[in-house]
């Protein structure tokens, strides 16, 4: 007897419906810290800046993985591109190129204004390959944390949006350019009083900006209590400040400790509903691992565990409805916190495979830079 038509309707719906059911469902705009500090060998003024630190000269493991003709890497893993310098815009194209390959929608570039004329990097290095190829930035500005005189700081923050603001790659939430103020925790170079003069100061020059603002607190009280998914929080008095879009933090390791998927859940949930119960969004970091090895006495290893690790902090930070994640980092290569290709693993595109998966797209590496001799 053969089955009727709508047997075979009802089967085609029930198929349509379970493959619905598969379908990786929308994921949160996916940005990634990416730092333009670094020189090669053949810089006039300073080489092999931020590819070495003073204190990696005498750290044994550091002097174990030294190379001929360069410094103590300050870094436990190699870049697969060598110790590049950020000018380079055939580096810069092909880190455009791995992260548009992995899903990734923008770079928060690490902005230090004219310092060490990092500027110039920035300029020469990504902002030029993301309006090339098509790819977003926006600004992670350091100057918030790092500042002396509070009215200098405004300036150089509203010259520095001014200076890249309309460029057509530039990172726009909601029709308005992104900028992202990284704090330090424990002693925050903006308190919630100034928030309000420097978002003045800004728009005045610049015009509306989508502020992120990097904010969390230690609540002893829920510490001393046990209860250790609310021992971090994000102030009051910044819930309650008007003008923030959305609350962010650079990294659980400065922060607290914890790797695994047991560890992040309730804390990342318990932040993303502060955040959201105050009417803003929240950014939430993820991590592929940790290691200072090769500068500190004391250091802090985050194992990667062959990248369970990155997977549990998608994985927290997705179940925690975070509008907003953020891979610390792309390339800070001296805490070894990156998804940057290293020779140093089997597989150099491992971690950007991860993302690619856990965004739904297919992973497809660009060729390697030509590297300067």
């Amino acid at each position: 007897m053969k089955p009727s038509l709508t047997f075979l309707t009802l089967q085609f719906a029930l198929l349509v419906a379970l493959r619905a059911d598969e379908t990786p469902s929308a994921r949160p705009l996916l940005l990634a810290n990416y730092y333009c500090w670094y020189h090669d060998g053949q810089h006039p003024k300073r080489p092999f800046l931020h590819w070495t630190y003073p204190s990696s000269a005498t750290n044994a493991l550091a002097k174990r993985a030294q190379k001929p003709g360069e410094p103590p890497p300050n870094s436990v893993f190699r870049p697969l591109a060598g110790f590049y310098d950020s000018a380079d815009p055939q580096v810069a194209e092909w880190h455009v190129q791995l992260a548009k390959a992995a899903g990734l929608d923008a770079f928060l570039v690490d902005w230090w204004d004219t310092h060490n004329q990092l500027d110039q990097n920035v300029d020469r290095g990504i902002v030029a390959a993301a309006q090339k190829h098509g790819f977003k930035f926006a600004l992670l500005d350091e100057r918030a944390q790092f500042h002396q005189k509070f009215e200098d700081y405004q300036e150089m923050l509203a010259s520095g949006l001014k200076r890249y603001k309309d460029n057509p790659a530039y990172l726009r939430i909601e029709g308005r350019p992104v900028v992202y103020l990284y704090q330090v925790a424990q002693k925050p170079g903006l308190d919630a009083k100034d928030f309000p003069l420097l978002k003045e100061h800004v728009e005045r020059e610049a015009g509306p900006v989508y502020w992120i603002v990097d904010k969390i607190a230690h609540d002893g009280k829920a510490s001393k209590a046990g209860d250790y998914d609310r021992e971090k929080c994000i102030p009051a008095d910044w819930l309650a400040t008007p003008g923030v879009d959305s609350f962010a933090f650079y990294s659980t390791f400065s922060n607290f400790r914890a790797h695994d998927y047991d560890a992040l859940a309730g804390k990342y949930r318990y932040l993303t509903k502060l955040a959201h119960d105050a009417g803003k969004k929240m950014l939430l970091p993820v991590h592929p691992g940790h290691d200072n090895s090769n500068f500190r006495d004391d250091p802090y290893v985050m194992p990667r565990r062959d990248g369970q690790t990155l997977r549990d902090f998608l994985r927290a930070a997705t179940d925690a409805q975070a509008d907003y994640i953020m891979v610390t980092s792309w390339n800070e290569w001296p805490e070894s916190t990156v998804v940057e290709p290293s020779c140093s693993w089997p597989d150099p595109y491992l971690y950007l495979k991860i993302i690619a998966d856990w965004k739904g797209v297919t992973f497809t590496q660009p060729p390697l830079p030509t590297m300067k001799e």
